[in-house]
């Protein structure tokens, strides 16, 4: 075996210690848990895990549909969940800590070419004006392990309808009955729906929408999580411990 040339050694270590950076996955803090074991009442349709949202693909990082959240959020949450089932209620939670390699794929979505969602989830908003508006950002709050979007179930919902690639696109701002049925109460629109009617106080949206986004951000915001006025379903834990750092751990089974 010939001895191997000094500079030869060295371009071959750090051509080596870039292939495991762009590898390496940080572990998940202990901080962090997953919210089946913590309320495994509140059910879940993890979205960026599957090709069921505005880019049409399964987001980096989401190895597993799961929700992951901070310990505090999610022991809060689950009080939330208490609350509503005493009235017949409940939450599903659509997103929650998302990896910040996922935000880089949503920004990545939207400077590329490509619409295949777009009657579904932005029939109206060129996707060239994501960036201005808002729904695509290089930071995000879900990094950070406390925000996370949601709804609320009951018996007045209509049944989940389960979705395949081969699903008809329905304009996300349609009608109830006409809209994606994922199984929630009427909220005026769906899930991650880039529109005016989203904006949590949409004038035009029906009384019953408007009375169930008020129920839901009362029950929310007892238990100490903010919304967002431009989504329904986004809300931040802000009550002690709530975590500070972007985190970029993938999510994967329990």
């Amino acid at each position: 075996m010939h001895a191997r040339h000094p500079l030869a050694t060295l371009t071959w270590l750090f051509a080596g210690l870039i292939a495991s950076s762009t590898t390496y996955a940080e572990p998940k803090p202990d901080t962090m848990v997953y919210l089946s074991t913590v309320a495994p009442s509140i059910e879940q349709d993890i979205r960026y895990a599957s090709a069921h949202n505005f880019t049409g693909h399964p987001l980096d990082g989401y190895a597993a549909a799961q929700c992951v959240l901070s310990l505090d959020a999610a022991q809060a949450l689950g009080r939330v969940q208490a609350a509503l089932r005493s009235q017949g209620l409940g939450l599903k939670v659509f997103d929650c800590y998302r990896p910040a390699r996922a935000v880089a794929d949503m920004g990545r979505f939207a400077s590329q070419p490509g619409d295949p969602r777009k009657a579904e989830f932005y029939p109206r908003v060129h996707k060239q004006d994501f960036w201005r508006l808002g729904y695509v950002a290089r930071v995000s709050n879900h990094s950070r392990g406390a925000t996370l979007d949601l709804t609320l179930v009951g018996p007045d919902a209509l049944p989940a309808q389960t979705w395949t690639p081969a699903s008809a696109q329905v304009d996300c701002a349609a009608p109830y009955g006409q809209r994606w049925h994922d199984g929630a109460l009427d909220m005026g629109t769906g899930f991650d729906c880039f529109d005016e009617r989203a904006h949590t106080q949409a004038p035009m949206i029906s009384a019953t929408a408007r009375q169930n986004r008020q129920r839901l951000a009362s029950a929310m915001a007892k238990e100490g999580f903010a919304g967002y006025s431009g989504e329904w379903w986004h809300f931040t834990f802000k009550g002690v411990g709530a975590p500070a750092k972007v985190m970029d751990f993938p999510i994967t089974a329990p």
